[in-house]
């Protein structure tokens, strides 16, 4: 089935000892309901390194510098499983911009990083031909413009379920703080923000 997946990159330092973080370096994380402890503690380590946070020395200050910062960060986006074993990955782009696919439903340029990148393509009426990378010997994936409100909607849905196992790690980690993380994280990635479909 063709479907978005919204993930992060896993991107915790072997010296990063504010919280506990799921085994190693690289890959994608996905974010919806299921993720574990560890893995919620990935995906804010990801968010903190990279909008900026290198000087806590607690969990809880660490959490507070999320909160304050005017923009979070996190290298991701949408994962496209087009089926038949083709992906498209993120391509140098950030989790925060997943709202981007919506430009797609009027033939608007769609920016999902500098090449290598993938990138869309407009076929006829209807088609959304996005390119595994760039050129045209690439693998690719075709989809209805029709589509694209039901898979957005999911990816959305994900994004919901992933604040259940954020509040109840905050809940362990900095407790006093949690909804306010929670908020922070909401508001960045619009989340709960309704889609314009």
């Amino acid at each position: 089935m063709v479907r978005f997946s919204p993930v992060i990159t896993r991107s915790a330092p072997e010296t990063f000892d504010l919280w506990p973080v799921s085994g190693g370096d690289g890959g994608w994380l996905h974010l919806d309901g299921t993720v574990g402890q560890d893995e919620v503690g990935s995906v804010l380590c990801t968010m903190y390194l990279d909008s900026g946070g290198r000087d806590a020395r607690t969990a809880a200050a660490a959490v507070h510098e999320l909160i304050g910062f005017d923009t979070l960060c996190g290298r991701g986006g949408l994962l496209l499983d087009g089926g038949g074993g083709v992906r498209v990955e993120p391509g140098g782009t950030d989790l925060f911009e997943w709202r981007t696919w919506l430009h797609a439903l009027h033939r608007a340029p769609v920016d999902l990083g500098d090449p290598p990148a993938p990138w869309v393509e407009y076929v006829g009426v209807d088609v959304v031909r996005v390119w595994v990378d760039e050129g045209r010997d690439a693998p690719h994936v075709d989809l209805s413009r029709t589509v694209l409100p039901a898979m957005l909607r999911a990816a959305q849905r994900d994004l919901v379920d992933f604040l259940g196992p954020l509040r109840s790690w905050a809940g362990v980690h900095s407790p006093h703080q949690a909804e306010l993380l929670v908020a922070s994280v909401d508001a960045g990635l619009q989340i709960t923000e309704p889609l314009p479909l």
